[in-house]
């Protein structure tokens, strides 16, 4: 719901300037006001902004950053405190008072009362940076499932962060490629962990606080618990059911908390359908749902998603994105994102938020969690299988069939010689394998270390809520809905849903060959079974054919040999042999190659 930025500078050389700069370039997820403070002190200056989009106490009482009214405390904060009146209510019997009604102020009147210990109270999507004059120090965290972005910048005299890349960059700092993170993004499609794209800027690691000395400049780094209650769960399947249907609809229902419009994005597919249906029934007015369509029929989900709207009887609207408006989108990516984004999914993602962003919407409920939280990929029962029969084969029959097979050769190796489960998912899932990418990349690339003795379906989904989720979709969300000035909030993500999620027996996640057992359990519930059983199609573009049509001048601008002798990470031998191989016959495995690297391009192009 806002953008942040701020630093700590001991050479005393950042200008008030510069913060107003890195604002500035955030000001895209603003739009209801802006402010900013700056402090010389005689070993150091600070400062910190906020470019405000107000979806709770829209008044100038929430304008930020916002001072405590001692005036020892003050924060720049992004995202949305979901239990925030009953916490208000909380801190209201201990004598505190309050000058505003945001969640802003509750916030920062948490971190007054219990410190580090107010992640055990909040329920809530958040990046903030809290300026402790009492303590001498800077205290940022970032919420327990990375929905909230923050990325910073660190060497011994200067401390930066920002809620996007953008935003750091506005700073006096060294651009450089990290060729590390480029090996991770081939491999999967986004960056690992707390790498990006450029060397010397982190991604906030999700759940984790950082504390700054102001004076010396030292720091710590921790993980916090986030667990707002804790629940003891039977093996009864009636029992478990009724639990994760009472948080569902708590989580759902919290974050339709706003003093603005609210809108919902409905795919036809179960996460969506359920939270829509969760909402309609519990408020009197016409839920807003939108959705988007595609001529191509294999990926067309708006026929699905109306029959859906019609029945909730929600105010439904839909829309079609054509070739122009594709082209469009796909220009935009390097302002939108700041990194090559390997999810071909954002292009029709932001066509429907940009269409939504005409419709008096500010806040977007989204579905993402759904498939990483009750197991919806088909992947999901392919890794199973095959981790299965790998286990079976002797090595000599594992070789005999690599050398059979014709295609994807170093892929089926990488799967069929993988020492766990998660291992054999996470290959299955990769783009290139680690053979390729050392011949595109020239030089020796090794399969990601993955450390898994417990072969489980949770420790698949456990794998996706830790890299996946994080790292491709929420970013995704956050990065479109904001270029928009919409605020994204994700309602399955309760912390408290997560957890207990957690605690379930395995069997219950795939149950009789049926994915996402429990969820569908409980959306059928509120919409017959006949308008939803039908195979899952994603949310994706037609993209072989738009790779082999509207795409292919790109490929042929951007992957030319001028282009790619502009840094000479690609062997173009490499490049152009992927390339050619699609020409002559396409395919959607080289076509999602050939998009990781036109996003990488077009990124280096304006970056």
């Amino acid at each position: 719901m806002c953008g942040i930025t701020g630093f700590i500078d001991y050479q005393q050389s950042i200008s008030e300037q510069n913060l107003l700069n890195a604002s500035i370039a955030l000001r895209h997820r603003g739009g209801n006001g802006y402010g900013h403070i700056y402090e010389t002190h005689e070993r150091f200056n600070v400062g910190l902004a906020n470019e405000r989009l107000a979806t709770i106490d829209p008044t100038n009482n929430g304008i930020q950053p916002f001072t405590s009214a001692c005036g020892n405390y003050t924060i720049t904060f992004n995202g949305t405190i979901y239990n925030y009146l009953e916490l208000r209510a909380t801190l209201i019997k201990y004598g505190i008072t309050f000058s505003t009604l945001s969640d802003t102020e509750v916030l920062i009147e948490c971190y007054k009362k219990w410190g580090h210990q107010l992640f055990e109270k909040i329920d809530g999507a958040f990046a903030f940076a809290i300026l402790d004059r009492k303590q001498k120090q800077l205290f940022l965290a970032r919420d327990t499932m990375g929905v909230k972005p923050l990325y910073f910048y660190k060497d011994k005299n200067f401390f930066a962060f920002a809620s996007e890349l953008k935003g750091v960059l506005c700073y006096p700092i060294v651009k450089k490629t990290n060729t590390n993170a480029l090996e991770k993004y081939l491999r999967n499609g986004y960056f690992y962990g707390n790498e990006t794209i450029f060397e010397g800027i982190w991604n906030f690691k999700k759940q984790h606080y950082f504390i700054i000395d102001l004076n010396s400049g030292n720091f710590l780094e921790n993980r916090f618990e986030n667990t707002t209650s804790r629940y003891e769960i039977s093996d009864n399947e009636a029992e478990i059911t009724e639990k994760i249907h009472e948080l569902l609809t708590e989580s759902v229902l919290k974050r339709n908390i706003a003093d603005v419009n609210i809108g919902v994005m409905l795919s036809g597919g179960y996460d969506s359908a359920t939270v829509a249906a969760i909402l309609q029934k519990n408020q009197a007015k016409k839920l807003r749902t939108f959705t988007l369509g595609f001529k191509d029929k294999t990926l067309n989900e708006a026929p699905a998603a109306n029959a859906i709207a019609k029945y909730l009887n929600t105010n439904h609207s839909e829309f079609y994105i054509d070739n122009a408006d594709a082209t469009d989108i796909l220009e935009k990516m390097p302002d939108i994102f700041d990194e090559p984004m390997g999810d071909s999914g954002a292009i029709p993602l932001a066509y429907l938020v940009s269409q939504i962003a005409k419709e008096d919407i500010s806040v977007l409920l989204g579905a993402e969690g759904g498939d990483e939280l009750f197991a919806g990929y088909t992947n999901y029962e392919k890794a199973i299988w095959l981790y299965k029969k790998a286990k079976q084969l002797p090595n000599f029959l594992k070789k005999i069939a690599i050398g059979l097979s014709k295609n994807r050769k170093s892929k089926l190796q990488e799967i069929l010689f993988s020492d766990n489960l998660t291992a054999v998912y996470e290959s299955l899932a990769s783009f290139y394998a680690a053979e390729d990418i050392s011949r595109l990349l020239n030089k020796e690339v090794k399969i990601p270390l993955i450390v898994n003795s417990n072969d489980s379906i949770k420790s698949l989904l456990n794998f996706d809520q830790e890299n996946y989720l994080p790292n491709d979709l929420l970013l995704k969300s956050d990065r479109i809905t904001m270029h928009y000035g919409i605020d994204n909030r994700d309602a399955l993500l309760k912390t408290d849903l997560v957890n207990l999620l957690k605690m379930v027996d395995d069997k219950w996640f795939i149950k009789d060959g049926k994915l996402k057992y429990l969820l569908k359990n409980i959306t059928h519930q509120y919409i017959p079974k006949k308008l939803m059983d039908r195979p899952k199609k994603g949310f994706s573009i037609p993209i072989v054919e738009w790779m082999s049509t509207i795409y292919k001048p790109y490929l042929e601008q951007y992957l030319s040999p001028e282009q790619l002798d502009k840094h000479r990470f690609f062997d173009i031998v490499e490049v152009f042999k992927t390339k050619n191989r699609f020409y002559i016959s396409p395919n959607g495995s080289d076509a999602r190659k050939l998009w990781l690297l036109l996003q990488f391009q077009m990124w280096y192009n304006k970056h």
